[in-house]
């Protein structure tokens, strides 16, 4: 009977993250993919990814150097680096990745009642939420951005004919040491293929940090219901004795206490898998953010549409990456800290000695708020926010002064 429970739960925690079971699957990172298929998929995409970085620096060699197209090609180039870097750290990961998985079926399993599995399929529904809006953002957008590059380069050149050969040009710089004009829809097409490819590995390693995230965030109101749980049975009429009094509010506060630690385990082994990655790809998000703000101040003056449509797509994209990382980051903070106050709010005047020496212990060990660490530097939060943000204008600006 336990086991069909336990497969239950299993099969019902499964199916909060069959989003991102599809996008791991696609991009190689599945644990549970075949060897062989998930080698050559890592393999295959890591080509991809380098290829993309190549043939975009290798504009340096055929066009005159100039302040504009360093900027550009850094603007296409340092997401790019971002992806490849954090993918095959997450591949190297693969063991922590599928502990991590283990981990949300064990604790689904771990629930005791129906309340906990609620609270628990609500945060799990919340990031199946975030994992399918990002998904359908970023994949209009990219839609939107080969839809913009067709009407600019096919179908409005057609419209406005005249005897002057207009040239088409390449969304991003890109040089593979061919005619451009000639090969232009080849060239168009394996473009759009390594931005699909990037994305798809942003979204697949993002998404999966953010469910998992708001999973750490269930557990902990698991906690704080149990507290409530544990007082308000061993304050009921029904209760006669001051020792069974002692016993269910103990045991319940022992549970609770548990159910903390296995919150606070998670986001350990969640910090253990992801900070590396982490540690690049802010610092790099920061830096192509500055970079984008200011070549979208230089289009606004233009009547470059297409660029402006673009690269304000890409600034949008950027803040929303900043903010979403720092938000899961808070709310982890947030709900940690809940177990203090919790904890504070509750009678606990009315319980016997030996208990409020128990909730004693709580508040002590929750008043360290749990946090997610990136390399040992930054905390993650809306404050983390303010900073990011406020560094990129900063940075911003000092390359609108020196131009």
């Amino acid at each position: 009977m336990r086991h069909n429970t336990c497969t239950e739960m299993t099969c019902a925690a499964d199916s909060y993250y069959s989003i991102n079971r599809i996008l791991l699957l696609i991009v190689g990172l599945w644990p549970y993919q075949k060897p062989a298929f998930r080698h050559f998929l890592i393999t295959f995409i890591t080509i991809l990814l380098i290829s993309s970085v190549v043939f975009q620096l290798t504009t340096f060699i055929t066009t005159e150097y100039s302040m504009d197209l360093l900027l550009k090609v850094l603007a296409y180039t340092i997401p790019w680096m971002s992806y490849l870097l954090k993918y095959n750290i997450l591949c190297v990961n693969k063991k922590k990745m599928r502990s991590l998985m283990e981990r949300v079926r064990c604790d689904w399993n771990e629930l005791n009642n129906a309340l906990e599995l609620e609270i628990i399929k609500k945060y799990s529904t919340l990031g199946r939420l975030i994992t399918l809006g990002t998904t359908l953002f970023v994949y209009i957008s990219t839609f939107g951005f080969i839809v913009i590059q067709l009407l600019s380069n096919f179908i409005l050149n057609i419209a406005v004919a005249t005897n002057e050969s207009h040239p088409r040009q390449l969304p991003a710089p890109f040089e593979c040491f061919v005619d451009e004009q000639k090969y232009f829809t080849l060239l168009l097409l394996f473009i759009f293929i390594l931005a699909l490819c990037g994305l798809t590995t942003m979204v697949a390693t993002e998404t999966l940090f953010m469910s998992y995230t708001q999973h750490a965030c269930g557990l902990f109101e698991v906690a704080n219901c149990r507290i409530e749980q544990a007082l308000h049975r061993g304050m009921a009429r029904n209760v006669s004795s001051v020792a069974e009094q002692n016993s269910i509010m103990c045991q319940g506060i022992i549970s609770m206490i548990d159910m903390h630690k296995k919150a606070i385990e998670f986001i350990e082994l969640s910090n253990a898998n992801f900070k590396l990655a982490y540690l690049f790809t802010l610092p790099m998000a920061t830096l192509t953010l500055s970079i984008n703000l200011y070549r979208l101040s230089r289009l606004l003056m233009t009547k470059e549409y297409h660029e402006i449509i673009t690269t304000g797509t890409f600034v949008l994209g950027q803040f929303w990456y900043l903010f979403f990382c720092n938000y899961v980051g808070q709310e982890v903070i947030d709900h940690s800290g809940n177990i203090f106050h919790k904890t504070y709010n509750v009678q606990w005047y009315m319980v016997p000695l030996k208990v409020q020496k128990l909730l004693l212990f709580v508040m002590q060990r929750s008043m360290r708020h749990c946090t997610i660490m990136i390399g040992g530097l930054f905390i993650p939060s809306l404050e983390g926010f303010a900073t990011l943000t406020s560094m990129s204008l900063s940075y911003f600006m000092v390359i609108y002064s020196v131009q």
